[in-house]
């Protein structure tokens, strides 16, 4: 049932259904059916999935033929008489890990990150434009609250379209605020406020069930580059930290385990000093500013 925006958490034209075409919701299918023709495509069984294939291109093109709006260089939802929603939330974001973003759009997109009216708040990235009236700078719930999972999203989705150094900065900024409230409060929280370092609010305790997300994959994948490949038996390490780090005990497919270190660098242009250990034989791509090298590491 519909009621208060306070009590929802969603800016009041969203909290009913309203007949709209839901920008989140069409992103999601696009992704899931791409997901799965993949998958078609490695069992041999592509004939199976043509409605699929279908399905994805006709979700791609209404996205970009109706749910665009040129002059705020956003994705919205589209309301029951045809015109665009002027709410601008995370859930657009969506569009650029489902990989539907022509070229000559996505700088622009993108750039809503960076943007301080936008969602280039203190810690991003906020559920909701902080130019919209009912924008909680405490967050809110829905209405600014920085949510785990979204973020995760929106690194994958940066890490797609090649936007690496963007996806760095947000995940250790991230990072940086959800320490700095496990070492005020002692724990995890559901969300977290878009301002300020504290959690959302409002948000409930104790919740790893996503919020350990930017404490595990963020760090790994996005602070530390750690991103693995075990099929194929590749780990990429894009080394962009220059302190030393390094992760021991590192999981790698189905029996492998690594311990892997890089030493303190003066600038990011050095070639970092890499050592691992390794229980199963893999390929280590070391990528660096201005440089990349691969090294075959034998088993242990």
């Amino acid at each position: 049932p519909q009621g208060p925006a306070g009590e929802v958490g969603w800016p009041e034209r969203l909290t009913y259904h309203g007949h709209a075409v839901w920008i989140d919701a069409c992103l999601q299918q696009v992704l899931s059916a791409d997901l799965l023709l993949q998958m078609a495509e490695a069992l041999g069984r592509t004939k199976e999935v043509a409605d699929l294939r279908e399905e994805r291109d006709r979700l791609t093109l209404t996205v970009n033929e109706r749910l665009w709006n040129e002059e705020t260089a956003f994705y919205h939802d589209e309301l029951a008489d045809g015109t665009l929603s002027d709410v601008q939330t995370v859930g657009a974001y969506w569009a650029l890990l489902a990989g539907v973003v022509p070229q000559e759009r996505i700088s622009r997109f993108v750039g809503h990150l960076e943007d301080p009216g936008r969602f280039g708040r203190p810690h991003r990235v906020p559920s909701l434009s902080a130019d919209h009236p009912e924008y909680d700078p405490e967050g809110g719930y829905w209405l600014g609250g920085v949510w785990p999972p979204t973020n995760y999203m929106i690194l994958r989705g940066l890490d797609r379209a090649g936007y690496h150094d963007l996806a760095h900065e947000i995940s250790r900024e991230d990072l940086d605020h959800v320490v700095g409230v496990f070492e005020q409060t002692g724990t995890l929280w559901e969300n977290y406020a878009p301002e300020r370092t504290a959690p959302g609010n409002r948000a409930k305790d104790d919740f790893v069930g996503w919020s350990g997300l930017a404490p595990v994959a963020g760090l790994f994948e996005y602070v530390f580059g750690l991103r693995a490949d075990a099929p194929s038996g590749r780990l990429l390490w894009d080394v962009r930290l220059l302190e030393s780090h390094g992760v021991r005990g590192y999981p790698f497919g189905r029996d492998g385990v690594l311990d892997l270190s890089c030493a303190a660098r003066i600038s990011a242009t050095e070639e970092p000093e890499i050592q691992v250990r390794s229980t199963a034989p893999l390929q280590l791509v070391v990528r660096w500013e201005g440089g990349e090298r691969t090294v075959a590491v034998p088993e242990d």
